[in-house]
């Protein structure tokens, strides 16, 4: 969706579009995925800088919307974060009268709970994840990264400094469980650091540079564990098209290194949106909608390295649509033998250079008769409970086409 018009379905499969008017206007609101499937968008747009309090569910098997209790707040520009238990904490944004909303606020699935001991004045659309411990890390913006604990009316402390200054508008991933990439950001930068919560004393560590400086740009996670950063600005200013990056990058976690890829046609900046797709591709699109930027409604579809590397593994048989944690499932393939990685990537929810949805968690498999059998995450700190695309990888790089699943 965006400021004018209805949110649209798009098929993939087909192309079309199917209007989905919505209860309210969702422009600049936060979105993630709830257990049960459903997207829950909170906030929403008066004016530039001035939120709505609106609570709107999507169900994307009806095409309907729902709505919910109001939040205490409006919030223009606030983050949705899904929690270990199913619940979802929308942090930051500014409210009906333009100010910062310093208090986050929880959605139970029927109503909104403030953490009034939690108050903290945070950027448009924080950069944040939750951690292996539970709690939910916030890496950005701000040079300062901070942890939020939700239990009771809740408390913030302090993480380590970022080694680059304020990443503003650059585009943050957590690529494994508790490891998260940042990288670009303005003023555009091409640095990208990293940093591992799993570690008893974590600390940020610069990786590979970019090719190129980029701002409001995308990073999305890959079936493979790469990572691939698409468009953006290496311009001066908050979104200058005058130096804007077509020319895709990917990253290795294993080396650090960055590889620059196909170049796409469409100058993509502020509101652009790159999304993975169930089939491996990857979906790039918009752009405008503000800021005095050339409307685009089109979009680009990237097909990685790795659809050119043989015949790609398949997923035969059924799979189920709801998993649990810690579960052993076997899947039916007849490419059992070639495989040697298993990826459970979240739905993506993005927006404003930042997936607040994906992240990337590898399966341990064994070989069975038939196919292979993978053993689901153990708990929602690991793999917060939604929808998943489940990926096959094979020893040339390969991924499969995902089957999606709900684990909860």
């Amino acid at each position: 969706w965006g400021h004018d018009g209805d949110p649209q379905v798009w098929n993939p499969a087909t192309g079309t579009f199917t209007a989905v008017p919505s209860p309210s206007l969702m422009f600049c609101a936060g979105h993630n995925f709830l257990p049960d499937g459903r997207l829950l968008v909170a906030g929403g747009h008066i004016t530039d800088g001035h939120g709505l309090p609106n609570t709107n569910v999507f169900n994307a098997v009806t095409h309907s919307w729902q709505t919910g209790a109001p939040m205490a707040k409006g919030r223009w520009y606030p983050t949705n974060t899904t929690l270990p238990n199913g619940e979802v904490v929308t942090i930051a944004g500014t409210d009906e009268g333009g100010a910062n909303v310093t208090i986050p606020e929880v959605w139970n699935g029927s109503s909104w709970r403030q953490l009034t001991t939690a108050s903290l004045s945070l950027p448009y659309y924080p950069r944040s994840f939750v951690a292996p411990d539970g709690r939910v890390f916030y890496a950005g913006e701000d040079q300062q990264s901070r942890y939020l604990d939700v239990t009771g009316t809740g408390t913030w402390t302090n993480g380590p400094l970022r080694k680059f200054g304020t990443r503003d508008y650059g585009s943050a991933v957590m690529y494994e469980p508790g490891k998260i990439l940042y990288v670009g950001g303005g003023p555009p930068t091409n640095t990208a650091e990293i940093i591992d919560l799993n570690q008893p004393s974590p600390a940020w560590a610069f990786t590979g540079s970019m090719a190129f400086a980029r701002r409001q740009m995308n990073a999305t996670v890959l079936p493979t564990g790469q990572v691939l950063v698409t468009g953006g600005t290496s311009g001066t200013g908050f979104n200058n098209p005058v130096g804007a990056v077509h020319a895709a990058e990917m990253w290795d976690p294993a080396t650090g290194v960055w590889t620059t890829m196909a170049s796409n046609a469409v100058t993509r900046i502020y509101h652009s949106t790159t999304l993975l797709l169930p089939d491996g591709r990857v979906l790039h699109t918009g752009s405008g909608d503000g800021a005095g930027a050339v409307d685009e409604l089109s979009y680009e579809i990237y097909s990685p390295p790795y659809l050119f590397k043989g015949a790609r593994p398949s997923i035969t048989g059924t799979t189920p649509n709801v998993v649990g944690y810690g579960q052993s499932l076997f899947v039916e393939t007849p490419d059992g033998g070639s495989i040697t990685k298993v990826t459970f990537i979240r739905l993506g929810s993005v927006t404003h250079a930042f997936d607040a949805g994906t992240r990337l968690v590898p399966l341990s498999f064994s070989q069975a008769s038939g196919g292979i059998t993978v053993t689901l995450p153990v708990s929602g700190a690991i793999a917060p409970p939604g929808p998943y695309m489940l990926f096959l990888v094979n020893g040339s790089g390969v991924p499969s086409v995902s089957r999606i699943m709900r684990v909860q």
